[in-house]
């Protein structure tokens, strides 16, 4: 009998603490999302909103040697001016959007010191495809399906 107790008493406390755990999580997750939203100070330097000046470096390694080709991150009015000049409207065709002038356009844009000179549409279009490629991957979609770090309101 003694033993019954005990056993009761155990389901007892184990109820009592879920119970409680359960009410305690509760709490933690709306004071979770109240925090989350006070955590980010409000901006109020506006330099800060301008697109980064800085250069990178992508390293190619073709047939066994290594080529540097130094680039800035388009703008966004860089960007769209891209997107705008590869479009073309004929009336007859309708609508029509050239992938490779995007991004031969970007590209242009963007290559600040490459081994490749003049860097033009031109001559990005004689590239090895496996360098071309590469070269792409530093471009942004013409069209991006969403952007995390803006927040909609």
């Amino acid at each position: 009998m003694t033993q019954r107790r005990k056993v009761k008493k155990a389901e007892v406390v184990v109820a009592d603490l879920v119970e409680v755990d359960d009410e305690e999580f509760e709490e933690e997750e709306l004071e979770e999302d109240e925090f989350e939203e006070e955590e980010l100070p409000l901006g109020s330097d506006p330099s800060a909103l301008f697109a980064a000046k800085t250069e990178k470096t992508l390293d190619i390694v073709h047939d066994g040697k290594r080529y540097l080709f130094k680039y800035k991150d388009l703008t966004w009015g860089e960007k769209n001016a891209c997107v705008d000049a590869a479009q073309s409207w004929d009336q007859n065709a309708g609508f029509s959007f050239s992938v490779s002038k995007y991004y031969a356009l970007a590209l242009t844009k963007m290559l600040t010191d490459t081994p490749i000179r003049p860097i033009t549409e031109t001559t990005l279009n004689q590239l090895d495809r496996r360098i071309g490629e590469q070269l792409i991957s530093i471009v942004p979609q013409p069209v991006e399906s969403s952007i995390q770090d803006l927040k909609a309101q």
